[in-house]
């Protein structure tokens, strides 16, 4: 770039302003190129790399030996499915664009006019469906690892791509909610070594991405995707996307930053979606766009050597899931027609599932598509009695031969909460003098609910446990001021009659300063404070390895452990000091534990691991 050009840029950003602390001038030419551009030297690989990945299981893969594709593992695109029955920069999707040959897929382009006007077909291969009730679709989750080897192509007008789409909720996957999206790559049509990535997710309901291109060089040498077999790599998690290409790291996005302002966005999404994967020919995807596809260079393939997902050692891949977030049920749901209560199992094609309970039947039932369909209604079996927690257990058996174990318990409420009670008093919560509202509540409560406008909308409080009490405290309010405000209570058959009252916060303590702006009714920002927590190994002989996230030491000390057996009787209680502990668990007796972790006294954390 001519210095001046960028000299006037970077004053131009200063003097609009636009130009903010944690920007550099590497960002305004970030910008400028639209996104980041960089070259990477890589080198041949001779052979496909093993199954077996260090430090991950695997838990899904496709060598493509068979002589077609498997329908249980692909759904092929149709004209109908997925908003795919149009022309697209003179492509349709044919379904028949997919075959198996000579131990590998290909997704192919071809003269096939599909529609109207519309002289070239493409092909894609997914693992979900929107439309097609006969394939059961299915997600992955983080942390994991995808790795493809492919053989592709470069021809004006002509991409392709292979990419993770995620979009609703690891409760809910293929709803509408939260949309994420991770490109392993997309071919751009014209250069032969233009390795393009990017991350896209929406912020305040607006599409925004992180885009690269990487430029590969082998020896100095231009890299050739179209004549090599080049293996492409993507590990995520909720702090960082890494691409790999033939084994080298070649881009890394950190999620935990502040992205270039060129973007739009403040921050990053965490991809938490569960993501389908997709492999598509067809229209330029990116660069050259406006190129015509000359028919003399058709056909072209996309082939594919094989697809494997991995899951970290440590994270389960598949774990039950209680659909509406409440582990507990009423003892009214005893049988099919009074209960609602579902759970759910991530679902993988070639996973072999054992699901039983003491306390509960089971019955499997069909979901919407695109939703998975390893999905059970629950009630409570004959005899069993109310006021307590009971097991759910979960046995999943991937080919390769890894194996996960899970355990929920759900808790029995007999009826709904009574009122209240009216012991309201104030907690002061900071050295600013903010105030919270602190009252008991009854043990094995799901938690309570405050409101500051006569019930008309409320607000989650936080439950937590002081000397064994249990209490709910609510809202951040300034010295002094008088609150008026309702509560109620909820658990597995309700929520509790509503208690109306009203309390003046006391004034400031000397020392204190005077707080600044406004009360904050939703203090803490959420009860679901979420920390990624490794237990194992599950199930434990004698030593428990429990590993917390790399965010430990931001965590408010001090940080508790505790171990209860399905009895609620606690068995175990440690100070966390560290992100790794072990467990001398010999002592312990056989049989499934749940496992909590707590921060100023709430529960941060909740898992289970059975002993054996």
């Amino acid at each position: 770039m001519n210095r001046w050009i960028f000299l006037s840029v970077m004053l131009l950003s200063l003097i609009t302003q636009k130009l903010v602390s944690q920007n550099t001038p590497w960002d305004i030419i970030y910008c400028l190129n639209g996104g980041e551009n960089k070259s990477m030297g890589i080198s041949k690989l001779s052979s496909p790399n093993p199954r077996e990945k260090p430090g991950w299981n695997l838990i899904f893969s496709d060598e493509f030996q068979a002589d077609s594709l498997d329908p249980v593992k692909w759904n092929r695109s149709t004209p109908g499915d997925d908003k795919y029955g149009s022309c697209l920069r003179e492509f349709a999707i044919n379904p028949e664009n997919n075959v198996i040959e000579n131990g590998s897929a290909r997704i192919l382009n071809t003269i096939d006019p599909q529609l109207p006007d519309c002289p070239y077909s493409f092909g894609e291969i997914k693992t979900m469906s929107v439309r097609d009730t006969a394939f059961k679709s299915y997600y992955f989750y983080a942390p994991g690892y995808l790795e493809t080897r492919m053989k592709l192509f470069t021809k004006t007008g002509q991409g392709a791509a292979c990419w993770l789409w995620g979009i609703g909720s690891p409760e809910n996957p293929g709803t509408p909610g939260p949309w994420n999206e991770i490109d392993i790559f997309e071919l751009n049509g014209v250069n032969t070594n233009i390795f393009n990535g990017a991350y896209h997710w929406t912020y305040n309901g607006v599409h925004v991405s992180q885009n690269h291109s990487i430029y590969l060089t082998d020896s100095s040498q231009i890299y050739d995707l179209s004549t090599n077999w080049t293996t492409f790599g993507l590990e995520w998690d909720t702090l960082s996307v890494k691409w790999f290409v033939n084994n080298h790291l070649v881009k890394e996005l950190d999620l935990t930053k502040i992205p270039p302002y060129c973007i739009g966005a403040q921050h990053y999404n965490q991809p938490m979606a569960p993501f389908c994967l997709r492999f598509n020919t067809g229209d330029n995807t990116v660069g050259n766009q406006a190129g015509i596809p000359n028919p003399a260079d058709f056909p072209q393939a996309m082939m594919i050597d094989y697809v494997r997902m991995y899951k970290r050692i440590n994270h389960k891949a598949t774990q039950i899931i209680i659909s509406d977030g409440q582990f507990q049920i009423c003892a009214n749901a005893i049988s099919p027609e009074t209960t609602v209560k579902t759970i759910r199992i991530p679902y993988y094609p070639d996973a072999v599932y054992h699901i039983s309970s003491p306390a509960f039947e089971m019955q499997r039932i069909s979901s919407p598509i695109p939703q998975p369909p390893e999905k059970f209604l629950i009630w409570i079996k004959p005899g069993i009695q109310s006021g307590q927690a009971y097991p759910i257990y979960a046995e999943t058996h991937f080919s390769s031969g890894y194996t996960v174990y899970d355990t929920a318990y759900i808790y029995i409420s007999e009826e709904v909460p009574p009122i209240p009670g009216n012991d309201f008093i104030p907690s002061q919560i900071d050295t600013n003098c903010g105030f919270t509202i602190k009252t008991t509540i009854l043990p094995n409560l799901l938690g309570c609910d405050f409101s500051l406008d006569n019930g008309s909308t409320w607000d989650p409080g936080i439950t937590i446990r002081e000397g064994g009490t249990t209490f709910c405290r609510f809202g951040k309010f300034k010295p002094e001021q008088v609150v008026d405000f309702a509560v109620r209570t909820q658990n597995g058959c309700g929520y509790s009659p509503v208690r109306y009252a009203n309390l003046t916060m006391p004034i400031p303590p000397a020392g204190c300063k005077w707080p600044a702006g406004v009360n904050d009714r939703t203090w803490p920002p959420s009860a679901g404070f979420s920390l990624v927590v490794s237990v194992t190994p599950n199930p434990v002989v004698s030593i428990l390895n429990v590993k917390v996230a790399s965010d430990f030491n931001r965590l408010s000390k001090p940080v508790q452990l505790k171990i209860f057996d399905i009895h609620a009787r606690m068995v175990a209680s440690e100070t966390l000091t560290s992100e790794e502990t072990q467990l001398d668990l010999n002592y312990v007796p056989n049989g499934v534990y749940c496992l909590q972790i707590l921060m100023n006294q709430i529960i941060i954390h909740r898992s289970s691991f059975i002993k054996q």
